[in-house]
């Protein structure tokens, strides 16, 4: 695994900051008109030049890129689409998922989607293929979110007492999407190379697209109860994706830690802030931990707390190797300066 550039700095603004000071809408037509998608991407990344001028932030010149996404964007929206789930879709926010709550009678007969044939995917097809005929290849991916996720989509919060007193249900609701999860990503990577810059462009930093498996929920649980109910996934998932990483935002992965040390060849972790990195280097010396700042502090604090609040991460993890810097969602007011001060930061350290 090859790291393009010694301690990569990535950041993401939420759906408001775009709409407020981008004017872009996230309607139902941002994510699947194909039009619509090369426009406002290339909206996107010379809005983010102009304003912060910083290399690798956006690009200078107005050149239309067939971009499959959003890349800009977080928003995990086509798995739940696919078995059932309502979407709400608002201009200035992320797509809404509106949970199922499926019967234990309705999981047990739940089967794996015509991925091709079924909506939204389809919609996709279609979009990809509009702008690959015209471009000649595509870009970007969809973020194809976690098998826990979705399973609180589908099943509610009921999967967390499935997980204890019935795992014949949750074990036969993880397996289907599991196995929907990896024909998803597959058939993505065929078609533009890449899984993953839509859950966390840091990525695209390597000279091989990491492939990031969303385990915002396992936060939730116990390293039990992950090992128990969900450790065999990430596994499978390895074997299929390499190089595969864990996208893991919650303020808890050191408790989770010893399970992901048990997963072969996983070498790129999300680590969300408010873990204790130290205890998690402890598991796993050697991959690449990208290290997430707080969207609320960025918001909030000056932009010495920010440079700050890096230096301290990067002491805990021991230096800069094997480590990057991101933050994700930022919203609406958070200040230029400490944008800038990331970048800085991260310039003066390398």
């Amino acid at each position: 695994m090859t790291l393009l550039k010694k301690l990569p700095v990535e950041i993401v603004f939420n759906p408001k900051w775009w709409h407020e000071n981008a004017g872009i809408n996230f309607d139902e037509n941002f994510f699947f008109d194909a039009e619509r998608r090369v426009d406002d991407e290339m909206k996107m990344r010379n809005y983010l030049y102009e304003r912060f001028h910083i290399e690798g932030l956006g690009e200078k010149e107005r050149i239309k890129k067939p971009v499959i996404g959003p890349v800009h964007l977080a928003a995990g929206y086509i798995i739940p689409q696919l078995f059932g789930c309502k979407i709400v879709y608002h201009i200035d926010g992320p797509p809404d998922v509106i949970p199922l709550n499926l019967s234990d009678d309705e999981i047990m007969h739940l089967i794996v989607p015509d991925l091709k044939n079924a909506s939204p995917v389809n919609r996709l097809i279609t979009m990809m293929d509009t702008l690959e005929k015209e471009y000649g290849y595509l870009e970007g991916d969809i973020d194809w979110s976690g098998v826990l996720n979705h399973a609180l989509d589908i099943r509610g919060h009921q999967i967390f007492m499935d997980m204890y007193d019935d795992s014949k249900i949750a074990g036969h609701l993880f397996d289907i999407l599991y196995e929907t999860v990896l024909e998803f990503t597959e058939y993505m990577l065929s078609r533009t190379g890449s899984t993953s810059i839509s859950v966390n462009p840091q990525t695209r930093n390597f000279r091989k697209k990491i492939n990031l498996h969303s385990n915002c929920s396992v936060a939730m649980i116990s390293n039990d109860m992950y090992e128990k109910n969900l450790l065999k996934y990430d596994i499978l998932l390895s074997e299929h994706l390499q190089p595969y990483g864990i996208h893991h935002c919650g303020d808890n992965m050191e408790k989770v830690a010893k399970g992901y040390a048990k997963i072969p060849d996983v070498s790129f972790f999300d680590v969300g802030y408010g873990s204790d990195v130290k205890e998690c280097r402890k598991y796993l010396p050697d991959a690449f931990f990208n290290l997430r700042l707080s969207p609320v502090k960025m918001l909030h604090c000056s932009s010495e707390q920010v440079r700050d609040d890096i230096i301290y991460l990067l002491e805990q993890n021991g230096g800069v190797k094997n480590a990057g810097l991101c933050c994700i969602n930022m919203d609406f007011n958070t200040p230029d300066e400490n944008i800038r001060m990331i970048y800085e930061t991260a310039d003066n350290l390398r």
